[in-house]
C-alpha cells in the first residue's frame, strides 16, 4: 500500500491534469469521489500537481477482468480512464501499484496477468511515455525467467535519479517469494538485484522507499517474517536485512506492507502475529536509516487487525489506514492520526525531552454494507493535505466495488 499512477488516450489529458489548479478544501469527513461496481481498486497516487491517479480492474459478466487506470484532475469530483489493459487468452489482468517519475513524467503501473493452466501470477509492467503519449508495455512475464515471470509486481518506485524499482514476489511458491528488480535510469530493461526462493512459508516484497542518506528500502515477509531490507545503490549483492520482526515468545510472524521515508525517521506498517492472541496492526520506526526500531503503534482492537498504508502531511502528522473487525462482522476501513511530541523523562539524575507519539482514530469506520468486508489497498495525500484511500468494498448483494474516499484537508 502505496502511492502510484496510469490508457492516457492522448497526451492532452495529461497536459489538462497538470494545469488543473488545485482546490483549497477545509472539512474533516469522507467523501466518496469514486465507486466502481464489479471493480476492485488496488493501488492510488497523487502527484505534484494534485492530480489523482487510481489503478486496479474491472471485473466482466464472465468473471474476467481488465487491468485499468483512472486519473482525475479535479480531486477526485471526476474520472477518466487512461489506460485499460488484458491479453488474448488470460482471463485475468489487476494493475497493484502505481509511481510517477517526477523527473521525466513517465507514468508506471504494475500487477500481474493470470489465466494460464499452472501458473499463479503473470508479471507486469505498464508505462506512459510523455514524448509519445502512448503506454507500452515495460516488463512481461513472457521476456522473464520463468521463476521470475511467476510473480506478481506489488509495488513500483521511481527514485530522484531516474532509477525504476519494482518489488514482489509469489506467495505460493510458484516464483520467487521475494523479488526487487532495478531499470536504471536511461536503461530499457529491469535486471533482477534480490531475491529469495526459500519458498518455505509465505513471502513477497510488498512497498519500496528511497531515502537520500540511506537508499532503496524494500518491505514484506519472507517465509512469513516481517522484513525489511536495504541497500545504498539498489545493485545486486549489496541488499541487507535492516528488521526481521520475530520474537520466538512473542511476536512469531507477520508481513510489513508499506514504507514511509522522511528526513527524520522511517516508519514501515503492517500486521504481526502475537503469540496466542493473533495479527496486531504495528507500526514500527527508525531514526537511524534501520539500524535500530522500535514499535511506535501496537493496536488490536479487534483480532486479526492490520495497518496497510501509511503517509505524513505538512505538519508531520502520521496518517495509516488499515482494517479492523466491525461490530456487525467482516473487515472495515479504519484511519489513525500519529501526533508527535515530546515529553519530560526522568533519566538517572537528569530530566530529558523524549520524543512521543500520540495515536488517536479519525473519522467513522467504513464498511460499504454492514456485516460486508471493505479492505483499503492505498493511501496518499496531496499538498493541501486531503487524504485519499483506495480499495474495495464489498456490498450486500456481494458484489465488489472499487472505493476511493477523500478526508478533506481541516
Amino acid at each position: 500500500m502505496k502511492h502510484r499512477h496510469s490508457l492516457l488516450s492522448t497526451p492532452g489529458f495529461i497536459a489538462t491534469l497538470l494545469a488543473s489548479a488545485a482546490l483549497q478544501l477545509h472539512a474533516q469527513t469522507w467523501v466518496t469521489v469514486s465507486a466502481i461496481p464489479n471493480a476492485v481498486c488496488g493501488d492510488l497516487s497523487t502527484d505534484a500537481a494534485n492530480n489523482v491517479f487510481s489503478v486496479g480492474r474491472y471485473i466482466a459478466a464472465d468473471g474476467s477482468s481488465v487491468a485499468l487506470v483512472q486519473g482525475s484532475a479535479d480531486q477526485g469530483s471526476t474520472w477518466q480512464v487512461l489506460d485499460q489493459y488484458a491479453e488474448t487468452g488470460l482471463s485475468y489482468a489487476h494493475h497493484r501499484a502505481f509511481a510517477v517519475d517526477r523527473l521525466n513524467g513517465n507514468l508506471f503501473a504494475g500487477g500481474n496477468l493470470n489465466g494460464a493452466p499452472g501458473y499463479d501470477a503473470l508479471w507486469l509492467i505498464r508505462e506512459w511515455n510523455p514524448a509519445t503519449g502512448l503506454w507500452s508495455t515495460a516488463e512481461h512475464y513472457s521476456a522473464l525467467a520463468n521463476d521470475v515471470g511467476q510473480a506478481s509486481c506489488a509495488d513500483i518506485l521511481v527514485a530522484p535519479s531516474g532509477d525504476v524499482y519494482a518489488t514482489g514476489g509469489s506467495s505460493m511458491g510458484a516464483g520467487p517469494g521475494w523479488l526487487v528488480r532495478k531499470r536504471s535510469a536511461g536503461a530499457s530493461t529491469f535486471t533482477t538485484v534480490d531475491a529469495d526462493y526459500s519458498r518455505q512459508t509465505a513471502g513477497s516484497g510488498w512497498d519500496l522507499g528511497f531515502h537520500p542518506s540511506y537508499g532503496v528500502f524494500a518491505v514484506g515477509e519472507v517465509s512469513g517474517i516481517w522484513t525489511v531490507r536495504r541497500s545504498s545503490s539498489g545493485n545486486t549483492g549489496t541488499w541487507t536485512t535492516v528488521d526481521s520482526f520475530y520474537t520466538a515468545r512473542n511476536w512469531i510472524g507477520g508481513k510489513a506492507l508499506c514504507i514511509l521515508t522522511t528526513p527524520s525517521k522511517i516508519h514501515v506498517v503492517g500486521s504481526a502475529y502475537k503469540y496466542r492472541q493473533g495479527n496486531h496492526w504495528i507500526v514500527r520506526s527508525s531514526s537511524d536509516g534501520g539500524q535500530t526500531w522500535a514499535i511506535t503503534d501496537d493496536y488490536a482492537p479487534s483480532i486479526p487487525s492490520e495497518a496497510r498504508g501509511i503517509v505524513q502531511d505538512a505538519a508531520g502528522n502520521l496518517w495509516v489506514c488499515g482494517t479492523t473487525v466491525a461490530s456487525a462482522g467482516g473487515l472495515q476501513w479504519v484511519l489513525r492520526k500519529g501526533t508527535p511530541g515530546t515529553k519530560l523523562v526522568k533519566q538517572g539524575k537528569n530530566w530529558v525531552q523524549v520524543e512521543t507519539m500520540t495515536w488517536t482514530n479519525v473519522a467513522d469506520p467504513y464498511q460499504l454494507a454492514p456485516g460486508k468486508s471493505a479492505l483499503p489497498n492505498g493511501i496518499t495525500i496531496d499538498t493541501n493535505g486531503n487524504i485519499f484511500i483506495g480499495g474495495n468494498a464489498t456490498d450486500a448483494n456481494g458484489v465488489d466495488h472499487w472505493v476511493v474516499q477523500k478526508l478533506e484537508a481541516q
